[in-house]
């Protein structure tokens, strides 16, 4: 137990594959993607308790930007995308060697050609190329999603391109060949560890410039940013030796003896390092590396930190209709805030902690009418209609041909979209939806595969 704060020992009601790697945590499913060594993908779903295997794919460098769908290369160059719902597999012009998924559910695809690096973004699961760049040779799978934009590693220093449309944005030139880059998680800041240097580069993500230069003992073979983007772990290229460097200062606070794989050493969420010592791991002081807590024979086991408090229930109240006063004729705009009301997707927000809660309606402009906060004597919730499923809603718009276009576009795995015309005070809003589904995670389960924006509420539509 991590510490005894809050916490649960949790077991799988079935046995887990043994794994090779971890690819990551779905927050919005509450469930962890792993690679086992067999090649498959497993997924393990702490709501559930239960542990599902993908079979075996024959894929290579298996990756993930959120949790839920894994991607990885073929022998041919073909790229699949698991996903809880099914399969999805492109195969682009020239054979593909690497992939980077983005947390909007687009797929940038890379292929070398000539001297250059070909890059091709997708929105799966469409077949067709939305766009394409033409890069230098990328000498190395290095590459970084820094706010909107991919960083990759070239000999002279990092190309790169703006995610959504494969602008490209000015090249970072360095002195020497990058071995290994991170970002803070805002983006504005690059660590870059070069080739033949004792020194840790940090740039200036705006100017392009390196604005500090850190001393380490020795070149760094790694990096590893902390998650909460407080220390900046690097491997030392001899020995089993970790320096930590605090991002705040852009100084080294410490050498920690440990062994570097691929899950640890790791910081945790209330800033302790995870270190490995022979069959121990131990927790200790960032800083200062006094131990905190050691967890004997947990060098055996996968490590993984998570914030995430999934097993506390979600507010019934979250999930009633607004209410007005009674003969009111206020309308809520719906051109402004078609999805008032609903509960936002997980790929829709960044909140990684607590229950999900409905999304505010903007402020009224102008002479708009505004509408009255719910009486004293409103019904009661065990009075509120009963809702029937959940159902995912695409757009929700006042001009059909617009609502129209939006339909053909959507495409999910296991679902039929369609259209539904609602009427209210005389105005009709024309709703792309899908469902309704028996429960919110199957709601999210097929709307995740569609790679668009989109709003799970309770209810029919």
């Amino acid at each position: 137990m991590y510490p005894r704060l809050d916490s649960v020992v949790w077991s799988a009601s079935s046995k887990t594959p043994a794994l090779i790697h971890i690819l990551g945590f779905d927050d919005g499913a509450g469930s962890v993607l792993a690679e086992d060594l067999k090649g498959g993908v497993v997924r393990i779903d702490l709501r559930r308790g239960d542990v599902t295997r993908d079979p075996a794919t024959k894929l290579s460098d298996f990756v993930s930007a959120d949790g839920s769908a894994a991607y990885g290369v073929g022998a041919d160059g073909s790229v699949t995308r698991l996903t809880p719902a099914g399969s999805w597999t492109f195969k682009p012009p020239t054979p593909a060697h690497d992939v980077v998924p983005q947390p909007d559910g687009t797929l940038l695809v890379l292929a070398n050609r000539g001297e250059g690096t070909m890059v091709w973004l997708i929105r799966p699961p469409e077949d067709r190329i939305a766009d394409s760049v033409l890069l230098p040779r990328v000498t190395k799978s290095i590459r970084t999603p820094a706010g909107d934009r991919v960083y990759f590693s070239v000999d002279s220093g990092l190309v790169g391109v703006r995610g959504r449309d494969l602008q490209i944005v000015p090249s970072l030139k360095l002195p020497a060949k990058p071995r290994a880059v991170v970002t803070s998680p805002s983006g504005d800041r690059i660590y870059v560890a070069a080739d033949s240097s004792n020194e840790l580069l940090v740039v200036d993500r705006y100017s392009g410039a390196i604005s500090t230069r850190i001393t380490l003992p020795s070149a760094a073979a790694a990096l590893r940013m902390d998650p909460t983007g407080r220390y900046v772990l690097a491997k030392a290229s001899t020995g089993d030796t970790a320096y930590v460097i605090s991002v705040s200062t852009d100084r080294m606070v410490s050498e920690a003896p440990t062994l570097w794989r691929a899950d640890l050493p790791a910081v945790a969420p209330n800033g302790w390092l995870a270190l490995v010592r022979g069959k121990d791991v131990v927790l200790a002081d960032a800083e200062s590396l006094a131990p905190r807590k050691t967890i004997t024979n947990g060098a055996a086991d996968d490590w993984m930190f998570i914030s995430w408090n999934g097993f506390r229930p979600r507010a019934a109240s979250l999930d009633q209709p607004v209410t007005f006063e009674s003969g009111d004729t206020v309308q809520r705009d719906t051109t402004e805030n078609p999805f008032a009301g609903a509960t936002p997707s997980a790929g829709d927000t960044a909140q990684a902690d607590g229950p999900k809660s409905a999304a505010p309606a903007p402020a009224p402009s102008g002479n708009a009418p505004q509408p009255h906060p719910a009486p004293a004597h409103a019904p009661a919730s065990d009075s509120a209609p009963k809702a029937s499923g959940f159902t995912v809603q695409f757009a929700a718009v006042r001009a059909q041909d617009a609502a129209t276009d939006v339909l053909k576009d959507v495409q999910v795995s296991g679902a039929t979209p369609r259209l539904v015309a609602t009427t209210r005070d005389g105005v009709t809003i024309y709703r792309v939806v899908i469902g309704p589904f028996p429960t919110r995670e199957e709601a999210e389960r097929v709307a995740r595969t569609s790679g668009k924006s989109y709003w799970v509420y309770e209810g029919a539509p």
